[in-house]
C-alpha cells in the first residue's frame, strides 16, 4: 500500500474539513500551522483555478477541531469559505478521494447541487445524504469548474427533492454564521430524466474526460 493510500485510510473517519484561502502565501502558512497543530491527514492540498489554496484534511474529531481552528487564527481575513463535518456522511470522503461516478443507482430523478466554493458544498451535501434516500452519483471539487464545486444526486422524485431541500437549508445556515458571504448554491431537480441525460451522469460530467485546463 503507498503512502498516500495508506493517508487516505486513516482520514476515513469521521471528521472533515476544507478551507478556501485567498492566496498561495497564506495557504501555505495555513497548512503548516494546521498540520504542527495536531495529528491530522492532509488530503490534498494546493492552488486552484481561481488563483485561491484549498486543504482538504481529515481524521479524529478532536485533533481535526484544533487544526481547523489554528488555522483560521493564523490567516485569519484570508480565509473566504471554510467547512468542518465532524461526522462527516460516509459516502463524501471516498467520492472526494477517489473521483469516481457511482452509477447505476435506482431511481429516475438527478439533482445538481453546485456551490460557488468547494468547502461550501460539504455541509450542503452531508445534509442531504443523511437526510433524504438518495445516492451520491458524483462529487467534483475546484478543478474545471473556476473554483466552484458541484454534486449530482440520483433518486426517486420525492426523494431527491427532499434532498435539495435539506441542502438548501444547510446553505442558509452557512450564510447566517458568516462562513460564506454570499449565497453559494444553484440547484436544480430533473424528474424523469432522459436517457441523455442519464448517459452523461454514468460517463462522468467533465467536457473532457481528461481536464485540459
Amino acid at each position: 500500500m503507498s503512502p498516500a493510500r495508506r493517508a487516505f485510510h486513516v482520514a476515513d473517519g469521521p471528521a472533515l474539513a476544507m478551507l478556501e484561502i485567498a492566496s498561495m502565501p497564506c495557504g501555505l502558512r495555513a497548512l503548516d500551522a494546521l498540520a504542527k497543530e495536531a495529528p491530522v491527514v492532509v488530503l490534498a492540498s494546493g492552488t486552484i483555478q481561481c488563483g485561491h489554496y484549498l486543504i482538504a484534511f481529515g481524521g479524529e474529531v478532536e485533533p481535526v477541531v484544533r487544526a481547523f481552528e489554528r488555522a483560521i487564527d493564523v490567516v485569519g481575513a484570508a480565509i473566504l469559505d471554510r467547512s468542518l463535518l465532524p461526522d462527516a456522511e460516509g459516502r463524501i470522503l471516498p467520492a472526494f478521494r477517489d473521483a469516481a461516478v457511482r452509477w447505476p443507482a435506482p431511481g429516475d430523478a438527478l439533482g445538481v447541487v453546485q456551490s460557488a466554493s468547494s468547502p461550501s458544498i460539504l455541509p450542503a451535501l452531508d445534509a442531504a445524504l443523511k437526510g433524504a434516500q438518495v445516492d451520491l452519483v458524483e462529487l467534483r471539487l475546484a478543478e474545471g469548474l473556476g473554483g466552484r464545486a458541484v454534486a449530482t444526486l440520483w433518486g426517486d422524485i420525492h426523494d431527491v427533492e427532499a434532498a435539495l431541500e435539506l441542502a438548501a437549508a444547510a446553505f442558509a445556515r452557512q450564510v447566517e454564521r458568516g462562513a460564506v458571504a454570499h449565497d453559494p448554491s444553484t440547484m436544480v431537480v430533473i424528474p424523469n430524466a432522459d436517457e441523455a441525460t442519464q448517459r452523461a451522469v454514468g460517463a462522468g460530467t467533465r467536457f473532457f474526460k481528461e481536464f485540459r485546463g
